[in-house]
């Protein structure tokens, strides 16, 4: 959950040992090969903006794809369409593909990876629908690491940031009748940020993406889920925090002693405030990590984070319904309400 990534991402990053390298000092020979991890036919490449910066889909059968995100440069078994996608955009593609045969080079950021398989299906989200109208391959997104060889399953956990299972993360946190998980403001599509009237009166179809009059396609997402790495703390995503038309922001909910976390919260506790928090990165010794700036080194391996204090406020309601209204109060902490007002939202997954 991260800027306008509200809602927990569906894929993993993948560090490489150049990130470690300053930008100014790396070369040609820094670049590593993105290789298929199985037979297969590449389906689908497209540009995401940036010449450094391109998505891959291959089909692998049995409904099982990887996919590859922020892939620098384009190369091996897509050389010859390279120069096409970066002026066309987006190609599909039947490109047959042998495993460990390249189709791309990386160096400059984590390469963004997942694996969507038809047979898997995510149990943690309440509403699948949400998802149909933009992004509706979020309950198939599947854990790799069952496709790998146990030898290769080892070498990743051994390096992974998360020690605790599921270890390549887990996006569908929904636990019905609480406040945990993915919310979509209330007139809104799910995960489309579009207005249910706008398909009401629409004349022709409406694309996911950008929402006219929206800073971001986000501003209706709000997520209340446990952090990537540290499970212990929870994080409060919000796509509004005080523009309708978007400002996303992250901050961590303080969960005093004796209150309940969000999966426990239920329509009987009425409005429940919690305090929110900035936090900083920790070491296994409790002390601060600091990797410089402008550093795209990774943390390491189980890294946990410390709470600062806290520096607004979020009232949350759990309504008979099921839905969720909150109201935030930012730069106020320790804020005491046992009513929500005028000013609340509400949200419904």
């Amino acid at each position: 959950m991260i800027y306008d990534h509200v809602t927990p991402i569906d894929h993993a990053y993948i560090g490489i040992k150049t990130l470690r390298k300053a930008a100014d000092t790396r070369t040609e020979a820094d670049y590593m090969p993105i290789v298929a991890p199985a037979d297969g036919v590449i389906m689908n490449a497209g540009s995401l903006g940036s010449p450094t910066s391109h998505r891959v889909v291959i089909s692998h059968g049995c409904g099982v794809y990887t996919v590859y995100m922020v892939v620098n440069r384009l190369s091996g078994a897509l050389a010859a369409v390279a120069d096409q996608v970066q002026s066309q955009g987006n190609l599909q593609l039947d490109i047959p593909i042998k495993a460990g045969e390249e189709f791309g080079q990386q160096r400059d950021n984590p390469l963004d990876f997942n694996v969507w398989a038809s047979e898997s299906w995510l149990s943690g989200f309440a509403n699948p629908l949400s998802y149909i109208y933009m992004e509706s391959w979020k309950p198939y997104t599947a854990d790799p690491s069952a496709f790998f060889t146990p030898e290769l399953a080892v070498q990743y956990a051994n390096i992974m940031q998360r020690t605790s299972e599921p270890r390549w993360g887990k996006i569908d946190h929904d636990v019905i009748g609480s406040a945990s998980d993915n919310w979509f403001l209330q007139g809104t599509l799910g995960y489309s940020g579009h207005a249910i009237a706008e398909y009401a009166t629409a004349t022709a179809p409406i694309r996911g993406g950008q929402v006219a009059g929206k800073n971001t396609y986000a501003y209706g997402h709000l997520s209340i889920a446990p952090h990537e790495v540290d499970t212990s703390k929870w994080v409060f995503s919000t796509g509004w925090w005080q523009d309708p038309a978007g400002d996303p922001r992250q901050l961590f909910l303080v969960i005093g002693d004796g209150q309940k976390s969000p999966d426990q919260l239920t329509s009987a506790d009425g409005v429940v405030v919690y305090g929110l928090a900035d936090g900083e990165r920790i070491d296994a010794n409790g002390q601060p990590i600091v990797l410089g700036a402008g550093s795209m080194a990774p943390m390491p391996v189980g890294y946990g984070l410390k709470l600062g204090q806290s520096r607004a406020s979020v009232a949350l309601q759990i309504n008979a319904d099921g839905s969720l209204s909150l109201e935030i109060f930012p730069d106020q902490s320790n804020v005491q309400v046992t009513q929500l007002s005028e000013n609340k939202r509400t949200y419904q997954r």
